[in-house]
């Protein structure tokens, strides 16, 4: 039975019930979402340590709980739950 590879527009799949990046897009994603999650963070514990803790810990929610939510959009979107993972590796690599 032969498989087709997904669209270009497809950058994670599901593993291990999570979902995992399988294009170059997706590590992006990944890696954006990251760095806002750490910028997000030092923001929070400037404003924390100069303004007021709970300014900072506000900045800090605000800012990860929206980097949190666009990445899980981006997610849901660029995502094809009818193959794997380790399907589209297995399918790239004997291609």
């Amino acid at each position: 039975m032969t498989m087709t590879l997904p669209r270009d527009e497809i950058w994670f799949a599901v593993r291990w019930r999570r979902l995992w990046a399988v294009r170059r897009e997706g590590n992006i994603a990944t890696m954006k979402y990251a760095a806002a999650a750490v910028a997000s963070a030092l923001v929070g514990a400037v404003l924390a340590a100069f303004v007021h803790p709970l300014v900072g810990l506000a900045v800090f929610a605000v800012g990860f709980g929206l980097s949190f939510w666009r990445f899980k959009t981006l997610q849901r979107r660029h995502t094809d739950y009818t193959v794997t993972y380790d399907d589209y590796f297995r399918e790239k690599n004997n291609a």
